[in-house]
């Protein structure tokens, strides 16, 4: 890859010379010792990106300097090369950590190629381990977002039982952050360093859930054309999630109710036994005591997985946490924009908690990222995010038993009032007896206006027949939308 900086060891001249030329070519930077001690010495004021070594020099040969960097703790890669060519050499170079091997006199294009490969390689292994790094940190414990009280109650119960092995039930709706805190669990117990493995119970048919849960034997079925391990297999010495368990078929929810007692099962199409460790943990968006009580879901299963239930609440019922988690996405999706999105305007977090949520923080999180992806300005203003979410009325507890708040009514009185007088600010401020300014702050702080960037026109059409009263003020129909109450 260009640019990579490559460090050359060679004890010949010619050879240093050939390869640093051509190396020049591909617009690498080029570094370049005489044997493996000066190399050394280089590497520690700055790692090089790879290193291209011979084998056979006086002092610490090749080998010799690819043993020290490991020792070292540098991961870069080594290519050694050697005029005395044998089997034996290169076995003793790749069996001691050599990404590859060249031989003297080499073609270009050969030592192009393992070159390519070599930083493509490093590229790949750094995209891995920072993506293991960034998984780690999104499901840490403290990497949670929200301060209500609700939400802190939460944390508290995932402090508690991830210090247990005991089984767990996630309560909640669709979209409220169920799998991210069962990996929280995950992360913060005992079993973090072993595999977290997710089943959706309500994604797949039960024949197909029952194979992908426990594995099947050759011939199980028609399409098994070989045995495969299960997820609960996969899972062992690790977590479960079983997510929307109450979907489970009650054949399903029959075995399920064994691994949880016993710690075995049966492959499909097998007769052995299969003992695992795993810790279960299970979710629903449906109340799975109603559903025992429907004789839906078995008894005893739910008295097994309800050991330790935990309630997530919608985002409905933290809504002082809404400004918190949107500043999150915005730095999450934010910072990948070439002109990166930094923060939301006032209004626009103001439409934010206007809204009801029904998907909660993932119908939240996905507003973001579309407001992030279309905004042309550094922050978010009402009209970036969707059409559903700045256009919704005030939603609240009491709405949804029939009654309205007094907000909801100021802000229909103030839209119906503009409409009526043509968005006419000054004649509009004086029906509603407050003066323009308070009009123009409460217009804002509805989202009816898009803030410092509203403009207003003078009008000689329009009179007032209102004493002392100066000529009216028009709002700019494109920036007051009446259309959103």
């Amino acid at each position: 890859m260009p640019h990579s900086t490559i460090l050359i060891v060679d004890d010949d001249s010619e050879t240093q010379t050939l390869l640093r030329d051509a190396l020049l070519k591909e617009e690498y930077r080029v570094e370049t010792a005489d044997d493996g001690k000066a190399a050394l010495d280089r590497v520690t004021r700055q790692a090089p990106d790879l290193v291209i070594s011979d084998i056979n020099m006086p002092g610490l040969d090749g080998l010799g300097l690819l043993d020290e960097l490991r020792s070292r703790g540098h991961d870069m890669p080594v290519i050694l090369m050697t005029a005395y060519g044998s089997l034996k050499t290169a076995v003793d170079g790749i069996r001691a950590g050599a990404f590859d091997y060249l031989s003297k006199p080499f073609i270009m294009e050969d030592v192009r190629l393992v070159i390519h490969r070599a930083l493509e390689h490093t590229h790949l292994s750094r995209q891995n381990q920072q993506l293991k790094e960034q998984l780690r940190d999104r499901y840490r414990f403290d990497n949670l977002v929200g301060s209500s009280p609700a939400v802190v109650s939460v944390y508290k119960s995932i402090a508690r039982v991830a210090q247990t092995d005991s089984t767990v039930l996630l309560e909640g709706e669709s979209g409220t952050g169920k799998e991210l805190i069962a990996r929280a669990i995950h992360a913060n117990s005992a079993r973090s360093a072993g595999p977290f493995v997710t089943v959706d119970g309500g994604a797949l048919t039960e024949t197909l859930l029952e194979s992908e849960l426990f594995g099947h034997e050759r011939g199980a079925f028609t399409g098994a054309v070989g045995s495969k391990k299960g997820l609960l297999e996969k899972a062992h010495l690790g977590t479960c999630f079983l997510d929307e368990v109450a979907d489970l078929s009650p054949a399903l929810q029959g075995k399920l109710l064994r691994v949880i007692q016993e710690r075995e099962f049966r492959r499909v199409g097998s007769t052995m036994t299969t003992t695992v460790d795993v810790r279960i943990i299970a979710a629903s968006k449906k109340d799975l005591n109603s559903l025992v009580q429907a004789g839906t879901f078995r008894e005893d299963l739910y008295y097994r997985l309800n050991v330790v239930t935990i309630r997530i609440p919608p985002l409905r019922e933290r809504m002082e946490d809404v400004p918190l988690l949107a500043q999150h996405f915005v730095q999450t999706y934010g910072s990948s924009k070439p002109k990166p999105v930094t923060g939301m305007s006032a209004e626009a977090l103001a439409v934010l908690t206007r809204y009801w949520w029904p998907g909660n923080v993932r119908e939240l999180e996905h507003a973001i990222e579309r407001a992030v992806a279309l905004t042309p300005h550094p922050i978010i203003y009402p009209e970036d995010l969707p059409h559903a979410v700045h256009t919704a009325t005030v939603q609240t507890a009491a709405q949804a038993q029939g009654w309205v708040t007094l907000e909801e009514l100021e802000r229909e009185h103030i839209v119906r009032v503009l409409k009526h007088h043509h968005q006419d600010l000054g004649r509009s401020a004086v029906i509603l007896g407050i003066h323009r300014k308070t009009l123009l702050r409460k217009l804002r702080q509805y989202g009816l206006a898009n803030g410092q960037r509203t403009r207003y026109l003078t009008s000689d059409i329009l009179s007032s027949p209102l004493q002392n009263e100066p000529s009216p003020t028009i709002l700019d129909p494109q920036e007051l939308d009446c259309s959103r109450s």
